[in-house]
């Protein structure tokens, strides 16, 4: 007797294992569609953000010199949001200068002239954002690539205004990680207070330590106001 209550306690026990996990198979799709689907919230949050703003650069002290150099330029930016908290930021960033960094080594009588550089970065952002909140904090890592063209002209100026030797070029991974400040307004328009990144390059014999700083204008699709 008490053979058979333990054989069929034991069965009942595994029924009840079974079921639970067919209740969790069917659990997890639906929580994957609630999780990445805008349908699955309240739709407080923008599933897409278009933002675009100028950037200024601030290069570390380059090996053997005693100065630092800067850059401004442009940024544009385009995030996909998976909920309220986390979503995926992608950037690209045009700078110029005279003198970002030092490729090469100017001969004598000449001096870096109207360089550029290149930024393309990818990674995961986490937003910090209540409803009915001005304002929103965000974070982020980011990795990429970066491109550098490093012109040269004679230190009395070119007739043509153009370098007159061939410009060096160089690429590098990027790695940024960065914080930020957006401040909220009506008609899915927001204002990117500050964004500031620390980013390391490594451009040949000549690596890297740099500050980055935004500002600009934020597009907020597909939220329900």
């Amino acid at each position: 007797m008490n053979a058979a209550i333990s054989v069929g306690g034991s069965f009942h026990r595994q029924s009840r294992v079974f079921r639970a996990r067919r209740i969790g198979k069917s659990l997890l799709p639906a929580c994957l569609l609630l999780l990445f689907s805008p349908l699955g919230h309240a739709q407080d949050f923008p599933r897409w953000e278009l933002s675009g703003g100028a950037s200024y650069y601030l290069v570390g002290r380059q090996p053997g010199q005693t100065i630092t150099t800067t850059a401004h330029g442009a940024q544009a930016g385009l995030a996909r949001s998976f909920n309220k908290y986390f979503r995926i930021e992608g950037q690209f960033d045009v700078e110029f200068s005279n003198r970002i960094f030092d490729l090469t080594v100017p001969p004598p009588g000449w001096i870096h002239y109207n360089s550029k550089l290149l930024l393309v970065l990818v990674g995961p952002e986490f937003v910090y954002r209540k409803p009915n909140r001005m304002f929103s904090v965000f974070g982020h890592y980011l990795t990429g690539v970066a491109y550098n063209r490093d012109n040269q002209i004679p230190r009395t100026g070119s007739p043509t205004g153009l370098a007159e030797v061939p410009a060096v070029t160089g690429s590098s991974w990027l790695n940024a990680v960065g914080t930020g400040l957006d401040m909220k307004f009506p008609h899915q328009v927001s204002f990117r207070v500050l964004e500031v990144d620390w980013m390391r390059s490594d451009f040949p014999n000549n690596p890297h330590s740099n500050w980055r700083f935004a500002t600009g204008v934020v597009l907020r699709l597909g939220e329900h106001e």
